[in-house]
Parts: C-alpha cells; sequence; structure tokens
C-alpha cells in the first residue's frame, strides 16, 4: 500500500499535491460562523461547476448515495419512471427504484452505442412516464450520452430530468440550466479530483418545488434538511470536515482555471492517448466518447491479463471491466492530477506489453 503508483482509475483519481496536504490538516469544529462562511462559499462554487442558478446540497457519502438521495426525494410509489440503461451505472438507477418500489420501465442501450433520439421519443409517447433518469457519461463503457438533446425531449414531455453527471462534470461540458437538467449529481473523487467521500445533488427550482411537496421516507438523507440547514452555512450531521477543507479550495482553483479550461484539459488528454494507442492493436469502444476515460478494447491481447501487468511489473493501475467485457475491455481513465510523463509512461507500458 505504501508503493507509489500512477493511478488512471475513473475514482479515486491523482490529485494535486497542495489539495493533498490540506487533507492532512487536523480537522476543525464545524458549529462555527467561520466554517458556516466557509461552506456558503463551497455552495456558491458548485453552482459554478453545474452551471446552474439552483441550490446544490453537499452530501457525505458516494456518488451511489446521491442517486438514492434523488431517487428517495423526488420519486414514490405513483411515479412511473423511465430509464436509460446502458450499462452498469444505468442499471443502478434500475436496482435503486426496484429497491424503493419504484414503477420504472428501461430504454436499453447496447454496450457503447447511443441513444437513438427518434426511439427514445416514440417510447415517450407510447407510455406517460413522470421522469427520466440517465447517466450522462455510462462509466462503465466510456459512452457520453447528448443531454442536451434529451433535455429538450424531457422538458416537451413534462418530465423530470434527473442526470447523474458523476463521471462527466468537469470532464465534458454539462450545462444544467440549460439543457433543462432538474436534478443533476455528482461525487467528490472523480473529475472534481478531491478524495472519495462527498457527493452532491443539485436542483433547479422546478426541482426544489417538487422537493416541498413531497415527503421522503429517509432521515439521513433528506435533501429539503440538507437546503434549510445550507441557508445557515451548515449541514444536519457531521460532514466530511477534512474533504471540506480540499473541496473548498479545489472550487477556488476550477473558478480560477475556468471549467472551460479544465474540460478541454481532459479532452486534450484523452484524443492525446487514443491516438498514442491507434498502432497497438488497440479499439475503443463507443462512437461518443466521454473526455473522462477510454475504454480500450483488446483485439489480440487479454485485457485483464493487462490490467495485472501494468499493476503488478509498472505500478500502474488501470480498470478492469466486468462480466462479459472483463477480458475484452480495460477502461483508462484521463481524470484528476494527470501529466504528460505519466502518460508517456502508460504508452511506453502498453507498447513494451503488446508489441
Amino acid at each position: 500500500m505504501g508503493i507509489s503508483r500512477k493511478l488512471f482509475t475513473p475514482g479515486p483519481v491523482a490529485i494535486e499535491k497542495h489539495i493533498l496536504a490540506l487533507g492532512a490538516q487536523q480537522p476543525v469544529y464545524n458549529r462555527t460562523q467561520e466554517f458556516s462562511q466557509f461552506t456558503r462559499e463551497i455552495v456558491e462554487g458548485l453552482g459554478y461547476v453545474f452551471q446552474t442558478s439552483g441550490e446544490t446540497a453537499v452530501l457525505t457519502g458516494s456518488g451511489t448515495a446521491a442517486m438514492e438521495a434523488a431517487v428517495l426525494n423526488f420519486l414514490d410509489k405513483s411515479d412511473r419512471v423511465l430509464i436509460i440503461n446502458g450499462g452498469t451505472f444505468g442499471q443502478r438507477w434500475c436496482d435503486l427504484c426496484r429497491t424503493h418500489s419504484i414503477n420504472y420501465s428501461e430504454f436499453k442501450v447496447k454496450v457503447g452505442e447511443d441513444v437513438d433520439p427518434d426511439l427514445l421519443a416514440q417510447m415517450l409517447l407510447q407510455a406517460k412516464f413522470t421522469a427520466l433518469l440517465i447517466n450522462a457519461h455510462e462509466t462503465s463503457s466510456g459512452q457520453l450520452y447528448d443531454i442536451e438533446t434529451i433535455g429538450k425531449m424531457a422538458r416537451k414531455s413534462g418530465l423530470l430530468f434527473v442526470v447523474d453527471a458523476v463521471s462527466s462534470i468537469c470532464a465534458d461540458r454539462f450545462l444544467m440550466d440549460d439543457w433543462h437538467v432538474d436534478v443533476a449529481i455528482l461525487s467528490s473523487h472523480k473529475a472534481l479530483a478531491l478524495p472519495p467521500g462527498l457527493a452532491f445533488v443539485a436542483m433547479s427550482t422546478r426541482a426544489q418545488s417538487l422537493l416541498k411537496s413531497r415527503a421522503p421516507e429517509t432521515l439521513y438523507f433528506n435533501l429539503q434538511n440538507y437546503l434549510i440547514n445550507q441557508q445557515r452555512g451548515q449541514s444536519p450531521y457531521t460532514p466530511a470536515i477534512g474533504i471540506y477543507l480540499q473541496l473548498h479550495q479545489r472550487l477556488r482553483d476550477i473558478r480560477q482555471e475556468t471549467i472551460e479550461a479544465i474540460v478541454g484539459q481532459h479532452h486534450e488528454r484523452a484524443v492525446q492517448f487514443r491516438n498514442s494507442i491507434a498502432d497497438l492493436g488497440f479499439d475503443t469502444l463507443p462512437a461518443c466518447p466521454s473526455n473522462a476515460l477510454t475504454a480500450v478494447v483488446c483485439k489480440n491481447n487479454n485485457a485483464f491479463e493487462i490490467v495485472q501487468i501494468l499493476r503488478d511489473d509498472f505500478l500502474i493501475d488501470v480498470a478492469p471491466s466486468g462480466g462479459d467485457m472483463k477480458h475484452i475491455i480495460f477502461r483508462v481513465s484521463h481524470m484528476g492530477a494527470i501529466k504528460n510523463q505519466d502518460a508517456d509512461l502508460l504508452i511506453s507500458a502498453l507498447r513494451q506489453i503488446v508489441m
């Protein structure tokens, strides 16, 4: 565990040293006026990241915790939900709705393929849905969906549009308000480039109105309670204070650098990596990939063996795939504090393995 490794995994990701240093500080007492001001600055910074004028609840938990909070606060047994399911994390929406007895239907998409807008429009006409749930980026395949187009369709149909943007925000362009997203979800350990432990639920004005009309069957994930407490700069329960310190600085860094520049850096890293492996006998999976990661398709090698060799022989961690894709696909993240020399080391290692 003490060995220095290069991380090319889609969470956790490599973190800048000045951000890591903040996590080593003694956590402060949070029930103070100073911490309240600190929290208000965080919430304001998150609005910039989501590109929304709405409110954002800050939870101590994983991205899945935020997904579950969305289900528990905005949906109930009277709803009929349509879920875009193109992989592991589309399936997670289904699992959450089934667990909480929410009536749902699936719009199935083959792994690595895009949503056909004409077929989606037909399905929206066939049944009266109340909400549409999707992952902006299906992290298991690398597929980036056209949230702007789908958001227009959702708004035209009068649907609550809920988007898991956990592995997309800061890596890809995401305009919550302009794209008619009602609820958007993010976690700390993807392109936000922080340690795991915080999750965020951003809500449009429309979603906040709906929130007030629902009685969530949850104590810890009661989003209305978070919003009420955040008005005074606090959270209803003890937050992950150390990560708050890191988040505060990270949001300041993003504002100074601009979200557009950070997305551009992810795009540049992704394109450079894909071009660099083109002659190594690999394909990449989706036709419309996210900047967050590349799903590498092995034509002549065993993907899982490559993952193990990189880890054992080169001290480089990439992400394996599961299920039927285990021996066919591995995933390389472009998120976090990745330097050009780090990417060069990975490409050199892949060249040694396959050539």
